[in-house]
């Protein structure tokens, strides 16, 4: 059967229920999710999923389908819907099974006094310096801000430099940088 891809992404104030009700929606379109990621942040629900259509189901069939969500959560004409989605067709997406952690993943871990521009000066170092990043998850411990990356070094020509780098923008910067192989990182974290 063809199938045409799409990313769609959702958010909502968090309540239960809504994984359930958009996965529904999309069975219920023949459609076959074959990656997801949700997360809560401080009170807002968030997911991005890739799913797998019949081609003859469109991006505005699916959006109909999705939003209508929203009309039966609806008490009241002015209420606000619980739901803001959007739907991309999914051009360039691998195919399933393909690994997401390239041969050259490392977890970065950036920590410090919580302030303004935090993810905006890592980030940064990042891309001046090739970095691509793979996933990212941010934390705040007391005054203390936590940022743990998944990043691909495939473009980094030498990973001493690289580690005599961060050294220099962690002690720049105020933050304590460890950089780890993904393989070294997953195996020391693993929980039996």
């Amino acid at each position: 059967m063809n199938t045409t891809l799409y990313v769609i992404s959702v958010m909502s104030r968090d309540r239960v229920g809504i994984v359930a009700e958009v996965a529904s929606v999309i069975s219920s379109l023949a459609g076959d999710i074959a990656d997801l990621r949700q997360s809560v942040l401080r009170g807002y629900f968030t997911m991005i999923l890739l799913a797998a259509f019949p081609t003859d189901v469109t991006a505005s069939q699916i959006q109909q389908a999705l939003f209508a969500l929203n009309v039966e959560r609806c008490n009241h004409p002015d209420d606000v819907p619980s739901l803001e989605i959007a739907i991309k067709r999914a051009e360039d997406a691998t195919e399933a099974g393909t690994p997401d952690i390239p041969e050259n993943a490392y977890v970065l871990t950036a920590s410090g006094p919580d302030r303004i521009g935090f993810v905006a000066t890592v980030s940064s170092f990042c891309a001046t310096n090739g970095i691509n990043i793979l996933d990212l998850s941010t934390a705040v411990d007391g005054n203390t801000y936590i940022m743990m990356l998944l990043i691909d070094l495939s473009c980094c020509a030498d990973i001493d430099v690289l580690r005599r780098k961060l050294q220099t923008f962690g002690q720049k910067n105020g933050f304590n940088v460890v950089l780890q192989h993904y393989d070294i990182f997953r195996a020391t974290n693993e929980i039996e």
